[in-house]
């Protein structure tokens, strides 16, 4: 094993710390995963290529903390993803309850060893998951390693269970079919392959529970499906979370492209599929570019919200030029007041009286009063030529309606009804706008960088849509975090150029996404 052989010493060589409080910090953390990824690579015989580390260090990061998150991964097909996760729990395997002694306070529930739970939708599957940690263990390296005085350990295997005798860890198979009876275990891993399969309430009620004394983390792996499923749902959930302030990354993808970029005969083998099955087919869309093919109750989806955004387009704070136009969807319970503007092309209306429109910037509102909601609303609005604003008359808008009135008496406010044929005439007019592509959204990279832009983007490509006799309804999904407060609010700014007659203008050359 040359040079390499010995580097999974340094993890054991490390520091006692002096106390829990030194123990148990960032930096303490920080460095056992650097040890680790060593060790990973040593166990491995080659190196974790750029698109794999994150998600390594992610996972070894949530198990040493026992912050109890599911990460979820998304990754182009023969990406590495399993193997990737495979090595990296198999390392943890042997080392963590090493490293329990030293580090009583952060690893101690490890003393016995690690558990993980190797689960996918059938056997067959669950088959491959398992006999690649049963092939990583009982490779030559493994044993190289397991060998060492300090670890001193070995592979005692039996049927749908291996075991390392001395410390105690396993890896024990088994599946989440909806049929299989697999209450009564307790891991503080599982893995879950071919997520997008997984039946969501085998997972929820029979294999998170296995986790709860252990303060255990959940892997779901796979790549994108045509339904929404568990899988879809963990990720969109997890890329809400990753908005918030002070939250960890917990969902990880890799598509062809940056597969390609560290794996060139990859890049090679995709490419010629591509010739072959066509770029924009079904099963290239799925496997290589990770796109969902939802189904026909989505709002949109993350390929038509790509198509709608204007890469040269940053997001605009102030325009004077011409009138633009305004959506307000004020706050319920929990959710927040969202104003939207909209600049419109009142110049080139088409045949049947449509605008181009461009939405310029968000105002997201949570946490504040409405008094204060007022003038802060009034005060970032000041910086646009205002034509007139669509606001929300169900629950409190009419109450702001009326107040916005009395404030802002040189610009016209629109109540727009909430009824369920009003609401429906609402997203008819933005469906048919995004569908001509007659509207369009900052794209800049800069944009993308900003919360307000990643929360419109999350809840557009949440948002469902369902057919109530001749309306259409579109809500948020009933999950957790889930809103649609920039969907209504859009809705709302685009529907008054269909309501309002044409304002005189001056002609100017419109720069503000240049």
């Amino acid at each position: 094993m040359g040079d390499g052989g010995e580097l999974h010493k340094d993890v054991l060589d490390d520091y006692i710390p002096a106390s829990a409080e030194n123990e148990i910090s960032q930096e303490t953390v920080d460095r056992i995963i650097d040890k680790m990824l060593l060790v990973i690579d040593e166990l491995s015989g080659h190196p974790l290529r750029h698109y794999q580390v994150p998600l390594a260090r992610r996972i070894l990061e949530s198990m040493i903390l026992g912050d109890a998150k599911t990460i979820t991964s998304c990754m182009a097909r023969q990406s590495g993803k399993t193997e990737t996760i495979v090595n990296t729990i198999a390392a943890a395997m042997i080392m963590f309850p090493r490293l329990a002694p030293i580090f009583p306070h952060l690893m101690g529930r490890f003393a016995e060893g690690v558990w993980v739970g190797a689960f996918a939708p059938v056997d067959d599957m669950a088959d491959n998951l398992y006999g690649r940690f049963v092939s990583r263990l009982t490779s030559e390296r493994a044993q190289a390693i397991m060998e060492d005085p300090e670890i001193d350990d070995k592979v005692a295997g039996k049927g749908r269970e291996l075991k390392l005798s001395k410390s105690g860890s396993l890896v024990r198979k088994q599946t989440c079919h909806p049929r299989a009876q697999i209450e009564g275990r307790t891991y503080h891993v599982v893995l879950v392959d071919e997520a997008q399969v997984a039946d969501e309430r085998v997972i929820n009620k029979s294999i998170s529970p296995m986790l709860a004394s252990t303060r255990g983390t959940m892997v779901l792996t796979g790549t994108p499906s045509y339904v929404k499923g568990v899988f879809y749902k963990v990720i969109q959930q997890n890329k809400r979370f990753a908005s918030k302030r002070g939250e960890r990354q917990n969902h990880f993808e890799a598509t062809y492209r940056d597969v390609a970029k560290a794996h060139p005969d990859y890049g090679v083998y995709v490419e010629a599929e591509k010739l072959k099955i066509g770029e924009d087919s079904d099963e290239f869309k799925l496997s290589y570019r990770l796109i969902w093919m939802l189904d026909r109750g989505m709002f949109t989806t993350g390929e038509k919200f790509e198509r709608l955004c204007d890469t040269s387009m940053q997001v605009v704070r102030a325009w004077n030029r011409t009138p633009v136009l305004v959506g307000i969807d004020p706050a319920r319970k929990q959710d927040s007041t969202i104003v939207t503007v909209t600049w419109v092309d009142w110049d080139h209306p088409d045949e049947f009286g449509m605008y181009e429109h461009r939405l310029l910037n968000w105002l997201d509102l949570s946490g504040l009063e409405w008094e204060e909601q007022y003038y802060r609303i009034i005060d970032w609005l000041s910086a646009y030529s205002i034509y007139a604003i669509c606001i929300d008359a169900g629950g409190v808008g009419d109450v702001v309606a009326s107040r916005l009135k009395v404030l802002m008496p040189g610009v016209e406010i629109i109540e727009c009804k909430s009824d369920l044929g009003a609401q429906s005439k609402r997203w008819k007019h933005l469906m048919e706008l995004m569908r001509q592509g007659k509207i369009a959204w900052p794209g800049h990279s800069k944009a993308r960088r900003l919360k307000v832009w990643k929360r419109f983007q999350t809840q557009m490509e949440d948002a469902e849509m369902r057919f109530q006799g001749p309306n259409i309804v579109v809500e948020a999904p009933d999950e957790v975090g889930a809103h649609d407060d920039y969907v209504d609010s859009l809705a709302l700014a685009t529907w008054a150029s269909a309501e309002l007659s044409m304002p005189e203008v001056q002609s100017d050359e419109n720069m503000f996404y240049r």
